[in-house]
């Protein structure tokens, strides 16, 4: 990639760039959401990621919010990555495991679980006949931006 030539203005400028309208509150409906979920493909990672509006994947500046459904049986891929999880369990149970100590949580629905950057992790529902769904809010979208979203799977 070539080196290019930068250029510059003034500042109040600048400032006139990062001035926004005010955001106007946001509704997901349930009903609308669990026949989507219903009827998404479910890959491991995850199935319905909430959209603005405008069709933005940043629901707050730098944050994502996506559902994932673990299916009754399976379990995720062990990984680790360079962007935080804040997980709320909607519903279902399971356990999620940190595979570089071996610790494991039950969960249940209601729970709220973090995930640091770098923990290595994966879950498992256990269930035969329910899905774990938890709604996933990270700020993979924050360190994309700065070219920083680096992810890991372990054996």
């Amino acid at each position: 990639m070539p080196v290019q030539t930068g250029s510059q203005f003034p500042y109040p400028e600048f400032r006139e760039r990062h001035v926004r309208d005010r955001p106007a509150p946001v509704v997901w409906q349930w009903k609308t959401l669990a026949k989507e979920l219903e009827a998404a493909e479910h890959t491991e990672y995850g199935t319905l990621t909430l959209a603005a509006p405008g069709g933005s994947h940043e629901i707050i500046p730098g944050t994502s919010m996506t559902f994932q459904a673990v299916r009754p049986g399976d379990r995720t891929t062990p990984h680790a990555h360079s962007w935080w999880h804040l997980y709320f369990v909607r519903s279902g149970a399971g356990t999620v495991i940190f595979d570089e100590t071996g610790d494991s949580t039950r969960l249940s629905a209601g729970d709220i679980l973090l995930i640091p950057a770098w923990s290595a992790h994966h879950f498992e529902n256990p269930a035969a006949d329910e899905d774990l769904l938890l709604l996933n809010m990270s700020n993979l979208p924050q360190l994309a931006a700065i070219h920083n979203n680096f992810s890991e799977e372990h054996a």
